[in-house]
């Protein structure tokens, strides 16, 4: 690459250094201070390192288990000439306390580049060739110690009225944001909803296999005055691409909600529950993502 070019593009300066580990050797493009190794961390976390050669930094995170996808996480912010700070999302409302997880900087030579890892994108593979930290476990530490309910079907004195024939579809109205209709979801996607009448809303999630259950999905988390997101499963590792899912947001009272938790499975929606217009979108193996070689020139 010559040198004009590289100058013009490089977010830092600096030659490579070599780092030690152990018995291990590394050359590494980036040093990455915070969290330590085997750190207890809450769901966000800041991440802090030092650049060690030309480039843009890129956080991604996964879990510590074979297969897991890496995440890109928020673009960091320079703190200083060679140092940087960035908020990684560790896990999500449904990951156990005490899971392991993988954090990694990447340094990625060009601005064309690091759109390519724009925030929330995934990856099964990261490139070989592009200078990264040593990869740092963490260990996440929950307030509440260990949530979220084991999956199971509700018993007939928990289970909700069926909606009847007469409950016409344009009587709901659309509060689903996205994944738009038609849209692409991989195995775990966010779905963004809005409120209704102040209420929560509870996202459920069925394959359109003939009597499927409507599975509810992670509590959501509110991200606006009126908007939620909750993390959802399209779903597993065996889907086949192509399978087709219904999302829908229903709004529950505090008492109704109690019978509505992760998990759960019900044949049948509540009718006496307010709820938003369906959305049907389509299933996109991870593994058929492709990812592109953003290694310099």
């Amino acid at each position: 690459m010559k040198i004009t070019k590289l100058v013009g593009i490089a977010l830092f300066a600096t030659m490579p250094v070599a780092m030690v580990q152990g018995d291990e050797t590394k050359t590494t493009g980036v040093i990455l201070l915070n969290p330590q190794p085997q750190e207890k961390v809450e769901h966000l976390v800041e991440v802090t390192g030092r650049v060690m050669s030309p480039g843009y930094p890129v956080v991604l995170v996964r879990a510590d288990q074979p297969g897991c996808l890496w995440w890109a996480q928020e673009r960091p912010m320079k703190t200083s000439q060679r140092s940087f700070k960035a908020s990684a999302q560790i896990g999500n409302e449904n990951s156990l306390d005490g899971s392991r997880f993988q954090i990694v900087v990447l340094m990625v030579p060009t601005a064309e580049g690091r759109e390519l890892f724009e925030p929330g994108a995934s990856f099964r593979d990261l490139p070989p060739d592009l200078a990264r930290s040593v990869e740092t476990v963490v260990v996440l530490k929950k307030p509440d110690g260990i949530l979220g309910k084991p999956k199971r079907t509700l018993t007939k004195l928990e289970s909700v009225p069926e909606v009847t024939p007469e409950d016409s579809e344009a009587e709901h109205p659309k509060l689903i944001h996205s994944p738009i209709e038609n849209s692409q979801v991989e195995r775990a996607d966010l779905v963004t909803c809005s409120s209704l009448d102040g209420r929560k809303p509870i996202v459920l999630v069925r394959s359109t296999q003939a009597n499927d259950s409507w599975w509810v999905q992670a509590a959501c988390s509110q991200v606006g005055k009126n908007r939620f997101v909750s993390s959802a499963r399209f779903g597993n590792d065996s889907t086949a691409t192509g399978t087709r899912f219904q999302i829908v947001a229903i709004y529950p009272d505090a008492a109704q909600a109690t019978n509505l938790r992760a998990g759960m499975a019900i044949d049948h929606l509540p009718a006496d529950v307010a709820r938003s217009a369906e959305v049907e979108v389509v299933r996109l193996n991870s593994s058929q993502v492709a990812m592109m070689n953003v290694g310099a020139e």
